[in-house]
């Protein structure tokens, strides 16, 4: 089970407790409203499938996901068969006042002007300190879900 909340980022005070950085590209084989979802990911040079299943609360997104290693080739071999655009961004891995780690995410494609950040929580009641660098939270909006930015810049 996921569970995360999703923020909007403002300023670039984060960057102070930066502990990692990975580089990703991601993309779907599954439209907006197939379940479960189908990603595809090259992180690091490392593929991982993922099947995601709809949330399972209103407040928090809570979801069944599962994960797979995958060849790095095999990625790249359907990277054409992409039902959107291809995600690409970096991912910040950053410590937040609580000792939590943040996923800070800076996108360079479809959108280059965007920067959300996630945490991953243990409990969907769980409580945690917000960094003063978080903004709005969009957990809840569609819109900023990877699947709905993949779809809203495509060709």
């Amino acid at each position: 089970m996921e569970i995360e909340r999703k923020f909007l980022v403002e300023g670039d005070s984060w960057k102070a407790e930066v502990q990692s950085v990975s580089k990703i590209a991601q993309f779907y084989l599954t439209g907006l409203d197939q379940s479960p979802t189908v990603r595809l990911r090259l992180e690091d040079g490392k593929g991982i499938l993922a099947l995601k299943y709809p949330s399972i609360s209103d407040q928090v997104l809570a979801r069944d996901e599962f994960e797979y290693p995958v060849p790095a080739a095999d990625i790249e071999a359907q990277r054409r068969r992409a039902t959107g655009a291809v995600i690409e961004k970096k991912r910040h891995r950053v410590m937040g006042p609580d000792r939590k780690i943040w996923e800070v995410d800076v996108f360079s494609s479809p959108i280059d002007t965007l920067v959300l950040a996630e945490i991953e929580l243990d409990d969907i009641n769980e409580d945690f300190v917000r960094p003063d660098w978080l903004g709005e939270e969009v957990t809840q909006d569609p819109s900023y879900s990877n699947l709905s930015l993949s779809f809203s810049f495509s060709s």
